[in-house]
C-alpha cells in the first residue's frame, strides 16, 4: 500500500551580507513558497511584506535567500487508487 507524506515546508529567510535571519517562509510541501507566506521572527522591525515588493534583510537591507528548508507538521495519508485503475483491478 502506498503512502503520501503531506505537510508544510519552512525555509529561513537569511541575508547574503550579514547572515541575519529575518523570519521564515512557510508553504505546502510540493507547492511554491510565496512571499505572502512570510512569517517574521519575534521582534521583527523590517518593512511590511507586500506582493510586488522585494523582501530585504531587516537589519542591513541586504538581499536575502532561503536556507535550512525543513518539513514541518508531516501527516501520512494513504494514496487512493484512480477510478480507472480500480475498475481494471476488479475486471482482472
Amino acid at each position: 500500500m502506498a503512502f503520501e507524506i503531506l505537510g508544510q515546508i519552512a525555509a529561513d529567510v537569511k541575508c547574503y551580507y550579514c547572515g541575519h535571519v529575518s523570519g521564515q517562509i512557510i508553504g505546502p510541501k510540493g507547492g511554491p513558497l510565496l512571499i505572502t507566506h512570510f512569517v517574521p521572527r519575534p521582534g521583527y522591525q523590517g518593512q511590511p511584506v507586500r506582493p510586488g515588493v522585494r523582501l530585504r534583510c531587516e537589519r542591513c537591507q541586504g538581499p536575502v535567500f532561503l536556507e535550512d528548508t525543513t518539513l514541518i507538521a508531516p501527516v501520512e495519508t494513504k494514496l487512493r487508487p484512480r477510478p480507472a485503475a480500480a475498475k481494471r483491478a476488479q475486471a482482472a
